[in-house]
């Protein structure tokens, strides 16, 4: 394991969803959990984001707050964390948000994809592309990677296929979820770790450590138990 920490920081339903079944329907903004979300964020040095996040949402979380931008600046690090989205297969348009925003780029991938993919050359000049594996990511490779360049501090910010693969590598130190007031329901909405799953003698197990309720909705901050 690497001296790098990794928190994922979710929201999710009542019900235990992250969106509803369409994950692109409007919802109105929750300044709580987003007040929360940036102050996490701005902890970071580098953000992860799987591709169908980024997809759906567009554009990388940034950090406005100038008091949050100003902590930064004194701890060291740079104006906005760095952000990484994880993608195996590389199916990102040149035209999403994210990919013009005033932000350092990492697009984690895998060989495959790169050999494929029709829009690697102007890909290449939108974000660094880093090659992670023939197939397969390898996180092992990642966190060395991402500890030789300085990063110290990861937050995860999903969605499910990218958190389960997090969980899978062992990779994850503390979760925050923020439980809205809210069912989506639907069998096919998206839930916070997707994958495979696991089976009860080996699933991952969580430490509650901190709890915090504003209003209806709950803040649960988890450690996970090595």
């Amino acid at each position: 394991m690497s001296a790098i920490q990794t928190t994922v920081v979710l929201a999710m339903t009542a019900d235990g969803k992250i969106s509803a079944v369409d994950p692109k329907a409007p919802r109105e903004p929750d300044v709580v959990d987003l007040a929360h979300l940036e102050y996490q964020a701005s902890l970071a040095d580098l953000l992860l984001v799987g591709a169908g996040t980024i997809r759906a949402e567009g554009g990388a979380f940034t950090i406005r707050d100038r008091e949050l931008l100003a902590a930064r600046e004194v701890r060291g690090q740079s104006p906005q964390p760095i952000t990484c989205v994880v993608s195996g297969s590389l199916d990102l348009s040149p035209d999403l948000p994210f990919l013009s925003q005033d932000i350092e780029r990492w697009i984690f991938t895998t060989r495959a994809a790169l050999q494929r993919s029709s829009d690697i050359t102007t890909l290449q000049k939108l974000a660094e592309l880093i090659d992670l594996g023939d197939t397969v990511l390898d996180w092992d490779r990642a966190y060395t990677l991402m500890a030789e360049r300085g990063i110290r501090k990861i937050v995860a910010l999903g969605g499910g296929s990218l958190t389960a693969a997090l969980v899978q590598a062992g990779r994850i130190d503390d979760w925050w979820l923020t439980i809205w007031p809210i069912i989506f329901g639907g069998k096919h909405a998206a839930s916070p770790v997707e994958g495979e799953g696991f089976l009860p003698n080996a699933a991952p197990h969580l430490q509650l450590i901190e709890t915090r309720q504003v209003g209806s909705e709950l803040f649960l901050h988890y450690r996970t138990v090595k």
